[in-house]
């Protein structure tokens, strides 16, 4: 399908660099940033009832993917909110965000599901082995860094953007938490009708 890789990659040049989140906000960007992906990744990761989530079966279906942590100060829930907010004002939607913990020794599935029982069932927490998240996170050209805090904790500084995917495994599109439900309902709403089946 080249008219569709060419009109991706178009799409890949006009997207801004990606943005992080950290304890304190929006951190700058890192030295060494991995471009913006026009492919989706890979990740086989497990929901919190124990269900395998192969990327590989979504092939042919639209859906998202945000990359963070249930101890996420402001950033995540922030982003969350306004993505289940989004969600409720399509109740026909059947395209699912995948959220995916970068913090998988301290977001259990136990942790997870408690978590997510805050927000719109359309949105999935995926966790794994600390491999398989990392190997989630650089397929898809994000980043996910640790810090150590004074105190003795940890927080992680992430990219922040939820990556649209459409049915034919390319990114087309990011969305972030300032973008508000409304523009976030518009653009799930344009990611699921472009992956519809022509009548």
């Amino acid at each position: 399908m080249p008219s569709l890789r060419i009109a991706a990659a178009t799409l890949g040049l006009l997207m801004s660099a990606p943005s992080f989140a950290g304890e304190q906000g929006p951190l700058p960007l890192p030295q060494a940033v991995p471009a913006p992906s026009l492919f989706a990744g890979h990740f086989q990761l497990a929901a919190p009832d124990g269900a395998t989530v192969d990327s590989d079966d979504l092939a042919g279906h639209p859906y998202g993917v945000f990359f963070g942590f249930t101890q996420c100060p402001d950033v995540c829930p922030t982003t969350l909110s306004n993505l289940s907010t989004a969600l409720a004002r399509l109740p026909k939607a059947s395209v699912r965000v995948y959220f995916v913990s970068v913090d998988p020794e301290r977001d259990t599935p136990s942790v997870l599901a408690q978590y997510m029982s805050n927000f719109d069932p359309r949105i999935v927490a995926l966790t794994g082995a600390r491999k398989a998240v990392e190997e989630a996170v650089a397929s898809f050209g994000a980043v996910a860094r640790r810090t150590d805090l004074p105190s003795g904790g940890y927080a992680y500084s992430h990219t922040a953007a939820i990556m649209l995917v459409n049915g034919d495994g390319l990114i087309v599109d990011r969305m972030m938490a300032e973008d508000g439900p409304d523009a976030m309902a518009a653009r799930l709403a344009a990611l699921q009708r472009a992956t519809a089946p022509s009548r």
